[in-house]
């Protein structure tokens, strides 16, 4: 037979698993067959080493149950226990040994010294297993394990809410998703109260329902998200487009910069251009991830003029700039 204990593969040694159930065996057919000697043998002494080997083979039982449920919960057993029960089964090993022998006295004592290991090994295994929760405990837990569910729940719901009032705000139906969610937000509210009379079955099923109405929803959130989000990189590229032209201009009429310096900051603001319009080619297309990284680069670019313009004024031998319109340039750049 093969033992995982505590997730490490173990195995148990084979004979010595099988033996008790081999033993038992063994005897009924050994005494099955009257002979000569055996009828000679005490009557007594046999019931009795039989009696303790039939006890042997069910505590051995309980024993390889108790190593699965070990190995099932990935617990490791104690090395006591295991130990303690495969002295257990070398003292059966032997009782067998004497059965065969018809030594039946001898074969008991055997038998007693193997049920005291197994008695050990059991007692190890029931300290070292998990406690199960009472009643109270399993209730409690499934009352908190539900009221964590239906909170977040909630919170999921109210994000929700919060994008389709922003959705609203720009424009979309929001209308029949509206209608849904006050329907979620029924659902577990009604959870809210089930659960706070301990009604658990109640409180889950609204739950359930809560839930399956916002999968219900989820298809038709995912194309308003991505309505939201065109629309939002949409305005904010509007912005940038109009914040690189007033830049651009304010650069050029500074009269305190130096060609080299309105060269640079302006070759930037070139680049930040044309990733500008990258990014409208993107939304037309509806490829809006794409978009929003060129504009992430044309942020770069605009970052990248403004350190230009700023490393003039820090400069000591540099003049300064007092210009209303380079003053305008530096304030739309660090926005």
């Amino acid at each position: 037979m093969y033992m995982s204990l505590g997730g490490q593969n173990q195995v148990l040694n084979l004979k010595k698993v099988a033996i008790i159930t081999l033993l038992t065996l063994i005897l009924s057919m050994t005494f099955t067959i009257r002979n000569p000697t055996l009828a000679q043998t005490n009557d007594d002494q046999k019931q009795k080493a039989e009696a303790l080997i039939k006890i042997l083979n069910n505590d051995n039982i309980t024993i390889l149950e108790a190593f699965s449920k070990f190995d099932a919960k990935n617990i490791t057993v104690p090395k006591t226990a295991e130990t303690a029960y495969n002295e257990g089964l070398t003292h059966a090993e032997e009782a067998f040994k004497l059965m065969s022998e018809e030594n039946f006295s001898e074969a008991s004592i055997e038998a007693v010294e193997a049920m005291q290991k197994f008695e050990d090994t059991l007692k190890i295994l029931e300290n070292a297993s998990p406690r199960e929760p009472t009643e109270t405990e399993a209730t409690a837990e499934e009352a908190i394990s539900l009221k964590a569910n239906i909170t977040r729940a909630i919170e999921h719901v109210e994000r929700l809410e919060n994008l389709t009032t922003k959705a609203a705000t720009a424009g979309y139906n929001t209308t029949a998703i509206k209608k849904r969610l006050s329907e979620v937000k029924q659902h577990l509210v009604n959870a809210t109260k089930e659960l706070d009379t301990m009604n658990l079955d109640g409180a889950a099923e609204e739950l359930c329902i809560a839930k399956t109405l916002l999968d219900e929803l989820k298809e038709a959130f995912d194309r308003l998200t991505n309505l939201v989000k065109a629309s939002n990189t949409e305005k904010y590229l509007d912005e940038a487009e109009i914040r690189v032209s007033a830049t651009r201009a304010n650069i050029t009429l500074s009269a305190t910069l130096t060609t080299e310096i309105k060269e640079e900051a302006i070759t930037a603001l070139n680049n930040s251009e044309i990733n500008l319009a990258n990014a409208r080619d993107f939304i037309e297309n509806n490829n809006v991830d794409e978009a929003v990284e060129e504009l992430e680069e044309a942020k770069e670019w605009e970052e990248e003029s403004n350190r230009v313009i700023a490393s003039v004024a820090a400069t000591p031998t540099s003049v300064a700039p007092t210009t209303e319109s380079l003053t305008r340039a530096e304030t739309t750049v660090s926005r």
